[in-house]
């Protein structure tokens, strides 16, 4: 069966303008760092992929690595530092990272969220694509009150992982959870009300409690029902 390997990168627009030093904070916390990369315009006009080693492809690793990394005043990067993600997959990301470019910040140094998504991928039976897994996320209000605060945008909303394992033995289906999002935007007191499955589950609760919405102002803190369908489309096509 043939494997692919698929990085994907995704940018989280952000700008931290007095915190950024020209080098690599292997052992700085992940709090930190979110609070480091917090949200604004800085957009990259180069990219370039993480390389998937053989080594990690061996072990089968997987997951999203969550970056910070600084600029100077001609959009170079002159810093990265870890946030998250499997230790295998920092490095080459790391050294992806800093050769990267980006317009040249408002004020310098600063700083931006970028991510990078790893994933093995099988070929399906019959030939009909691939075995990549996708998931989607339906966010709805609780029992909506007056005085609710709504969602009006996303600021940093990573998907759970996926893992290998979890596709390999077709594992897919929903994951019901019940999250209250307070008015800065965080999410709190994640809940699960359905599970699906022991694989899934655990990573996606720990997932959930990092993502940040652009929420309407006054409101107060509110509960809402995420939905994450696990689905592997090439499978459930073949129904």
């Amino acid at each position: 069966m043939t494997v692919m390997r698929a990085v994907i990168f995704v940018i989280f627009s952000a700008c931290a303008l007095s915190l950024a030093k020209p080098q690599v904070a292997l052992c700085q916390s992940a709090n930190s760092q979110r609070n480091e990369c917090a949200v604004t315009d800085l957009k990259a006009t180069k990219t370039v992929t993480g390389t998937y080693a053989e080594e990690a492809i061996k072990e089968n690793l997987e997951g999203t690595v969550v970056l910070c990394v600084t600029v100077d005043a001609h959009g170079k990067v002159i810093g990265v530092s870890p946030i998250s993600g499997p230790s295998g997959l920092l490095q080459p990301s790391m050294d992806a990272a800093r050769q990267w470019q980006f317009e040249a910040p408002p004020k310098a140094p600063a700083s931006s969220k970028i991510e990078m998504r790893y994933s093995l991928t099988k070929a399906c039976p019959e030939g009909k694509g691939s075995d990549t897994g996708e998931i989607i996320t339906t966010i709805v209000p609780t029992d909506e009150k007056a005085g609710d605060l709504k969602i009006i945008g996303e600021l940093y909303q990573p998907q759970p992982p996926y893992p290998e394992a979890a596709r390999a033995e077709r594992r897919r289906g929903q994951l019901c959870l019940s999250v209250v999002v307070n008015p800065d935007g965080t999410v709190t007191d994640v809940r699960i009300v359905k599970p699906l499955d022991d694989l899934l589950d655990k990573p996606a609760v720990e997932t959930v409690r990092t993502w940040r919405f652009k929420v309407s102002p006054g409101g107060q803190p509110t509960r809402f029902s995420v939905t994450l369908s696990f689905r592997i489309p090439c499978l459930d096509l073949m129904k």
